[in-house]
C-alpha cells in the first residue's frame, strides 16, 4: 500500500535503501490469538539478496525456516510482537541453505512486526568467531562419527550369526542379548532381558555354567569352551545342545568386574555328527569284510545281467528292423492293390449303364467301395510316415515362428471347423518363437486341432482355444477343447499306436502316436488332461 505522508515516503525510501535487511511479518495467529507463524509482506532490496528471496514470498517464515523453532528466533519474534518492545538479539543459523551470524533487531508496529538484521556473510569473521565454527564443526563430525559407530556396532550385535549376551551382577542379570542367543535359548528377547540369567534359563541351573561365570568375575580370567553340554527348553520340548563359547569379564568406569559377556556358538549338530562317524567308522570296520565279499558277488550277477541285457538289446533291435522293414514293404506293396481296386471303381461307375448306377443297392455298394479304399489309402499313407518316423528322427531343428504355423493349420482346417460351427481362439504372440523341426512341428498341430474339431461334443458348440507362452526356458503350447473327453482309462491308451478311443468318427489310430513321438524326438514333452464331457488339454512344451 502506498504511504501518503512525505514521512511516510521517507520511511519507504530509507527502507528501501537502508543497507540492513528490513522484513515486514503479518503475525499468523490462532483461535486464542497466540502467534503461530509469520507471514511475509514485504523484504527490502537487502533483505531479499542476503536472504535470496522475493520481495513477498508466498511461503510462511516457518514453512521457509523450520529450524527458527529450535534456535530461538520465532520466540525471539513472538515476544517482541506480544510485549511490543523492541528487541535486540544474536543468533546462529547454520539450517535451511543459511551458515551466519545474525544481529537481529524486532518492533511491534500495529498490527504487524518490523524486523531488521545483518548478517556476517559478507564480513571478516572474528578469530573467536572462526574458533567456535570450527568447534561446532568438529563437535558435530565428532557426534555424527560416534552415532555412525554406535549403528555399527548395534547392526552388528542384531545381525551377528553368534550368540552374544551380557550379564550384569552376581545373579547374572541379562543386559543384552542379541536375536541369535534369544532365538537359540528358545525364548524371546522380552522373556530374557532384566532378568537372571538362571532364572530365565532354570533349564541350564546345575550344569557347571554358574561356576564358570562366577570364576570369571573372581578372577577376571576369560573362559573358553569347546562342546559344553546344556539343556534348553524349544517348541516346547527340552533338548540337548552343545555350544563352543567364551566368558568375558565385563568392567565398571571403576574398574570393578560387574559382569560378563558371553559369545557363543552351538555345535550340536557337529558333535552329534562326530559321534556319529565315531559309531560308524566301527561298525564299518566289522563289515568291510562282509561287504567285499558281498560286492563280489554282485559284481558277477551284475556281469551276468550286462550280458543277458546285451542279447535283448541285440534281439530287440533286430526285431525293430524287421518290424520297420515289415512296415514299410506291405503299405508299400499295398499301394498297387489299392490303386487297381480305386480304378475298377471309377471304371464301373463309368461303365455300368445308367440305370445299373441308379439302383439303389448298387449305388450304396460303390459308394462303401469308394470309401474304404479312401480309407485304406489314409491307412496305408500313415504307415509309410510312421515308417519313416521309427527309421529317422525329427528334421532339423531352426527357429520356428508358432503363430504362423498356427494360422497356416488353421486355414487348412478352415472348411471343418466351419462345417462343425467350432469357434477357434488364439492366444499366442505373433513374435515367439520354438526351435524345432518346421514341418515336425506342424504335423504335430495339424494332428491336435484337427482332433479337437473331429471329436467334439454334437450337444454343444465347440469351443478350441490354442495358447501359447514362453516358461523356463521352454515354450508351452496348450490346445484346449470342450469336446467328448476321455476317462483315465482311456488316457492311460491315448498315445498307443493304432488306439481308437472313439469309434463314431474316422481313424486310424496313428495320428497322436506320432505326435508324441515327433515332439519327443525334437527334445519336447506331450501331456494330457481330460474329463469325460467336460474336454481336453494337450499341452506340448518346446525348445525355445
Amino acid at each position: 500500500m502506498p504511504l501518503a505522508t512525505p514521512i511516510n515516503d521517507l520511511f519507504e525510501a530509507f527502507f528501501d535503501l537502508s543497507a540492513l535487511g528490513g522484513i515486514l511479518f503479518r503475525p499468523v495467529q490462532d483461535a486464542a490469538g497466540e502467534v503461530i507463524d509469520l507471514a511475509y509482506e514485504r523484504l527490502n532490496p537487502a533483505a531479499q539478496r542476503m536472504l535470496a528471496l522475493p520481495e513477498c514470498p508466498a511461503e510462511t517464515f516457518l514453512v521457509l525456516y523450520p529450524h527458527a523453532l529450535t534456535t530461538g528466533i520465532f520466540a525471539f519474534y513472538c515476544a517482541a510482537f506480544r510485549t511490543g518492545e523492541a528487541r535486540h538479539g544474536e543468533f546462529n543459523y547454520q539450517y535451511d541453505g543459511l551458515d551466519n551470524y545474525f544481529h537481529l533487531a524486532a518492533q511491534r508496529v500495529g498490527e504487524r512486526l518490523l524486523v531488521s538484521f545483518t548478517d556476517t556473510s559478507e564480513q571478516p569473521r572474528s578469530a573467536v568467531e572462526l574458533a567456535l565454527r570450527e568447534s561446532q564443526a568438529a563437535e558435530r563430525a565428532a557426534r555424527a562419527e560416534a552415532e555412525r559407530q554406535r549403528g555399527e556396532l548395534e547392526r552388528v550385535f542384531e545381525q551377528a550369526p553368534l550368540a552374544i549376551a551380557v550379564y550384569r551382577g552376581p545373579t547374572y542379570t541379562i543386559e543384552l542379548a542379541n536375536p541369535t542367543v534369544a532365538r537359540l535359548w528358545g525364548r524371546t528377547r522380552e522373556q530374557l532381558l532384566g532378568k537372571g540369567l538362571f532364572e530365565a534359563l532354570p533349564e541350564v541351573a546345575g550344569l557347571g555354567y554358574e561356576e564358570l561365570l562366577d570364576r570369571v568375575m573372581a578372577t577376571g580370567v576369560p573362559h573358553v569352551a569347546h562342546a559344553m553340554e546344556a539343556q534348553h527348553d524349544r517348541n516346547g520340548h527340552r533338548e540337548t545342545v552343545y555350544w563352543d563359547f567364551v566368558y568375558v569379564p565385563m568392567y565398571a568406569a571403576d574398574g570393578r568386574i560387574d559382569g560378563a559377556m558371553v559369545v557363543a556358538t552351538e555345535v550340536t549338530e557337529q558333535v552329534r555328527a562326530r559321534r556319529q562317524v565315531e559309531q560308524l567308522n566301527a561298525v564299518l570296520e566289522t563289515r568291510v569284510q562282509q561287504r567285499t565279499e558281498e560286492l563280489a558277488a554282485l559284481n558277477q550277477e551284475l556281469t551276468a545281467t550286462n550280458q543277458e541285457l546285451q542279447q535283448s538289446n541285440r534281439q530287440l533291435t533286430r526285431t525293430n528292423v524287421d518290424l520297420d522293414t515289415f512296415v514299410y514293404t506291405a503299405s508299400h506293396d499295398l499301394k498297387a492293390p489299392i490303386t487297381n481296386i480305386e480304378s475298377i471303381t471309377q471304371a464301373l461307375r463309368e461303365t455300368l449303364p445308367p440305370a445299373v448306377q441308379q439302383d439303389e443297392m448298387t449305388a450304396h455298394l460303390l459308394t462303401l467301395l469308394e470309401q474304404t479304399t479312401t480309407r485304406f489309402q489314409v491307412t496305408i499313407d500313415q504307415l509309410t510316415d510312421l515308417s519313416k518316423l521309427q527309421l529317422a528322427h525329427a528334421g532339423p531343428a531352426e527357429p520356428v515362428n508358432l503363430a504362423a504355423v498356427i494360422e497356416s493349420v488353421r486355414l487348412d482346417l478352415a472348411p471343418a471347423i466351419t462345417a462343425a460351427h467350432a469357434q477357434l481362439t488364439v492366444e499366442v504372440a505373433p513374435d515367439l518363437l520354438v526351435s524345432f523341426s518346421p514341418a515336425n512341428l506342424r504335423s504335430a498341430v495339424y494332428n491336435l486341432l484337427s482332433n479337437a474339431v473331429k471329436y467334439r461334443d454334437l450337444v454343444r458348440p465347440a469351443q478350441v482355444l490354442v495358447r501359447a507362452y514362453p516358461a523356463g526356458g521352454r515354450v508351452v503350447l496348450e490346445v484346449r477343447d470342450n469336446g467328448l473327453g476321455l476317462n483315465a482309462h482311456q488316457q492311460s491308451r491315448l498315445f498307443g499306436l493304432f488306439q481308437r478311443l472313439h469309434t463314431h468318427v474316422e481313424g486310424t489310430g496313428v495320428g497322436l502316436y506320432t505326435t508324441k513321438r515327433l515332439v519327443e524326438n525334437g527334445g519336447g514333452t506331450v501331456a494330457v488332461a481330460s474329463q469325460v464331457d467336460a474336454g481336453t488339454t494337450f499341452t506340448l512344451t518346446f525348445p525355445a
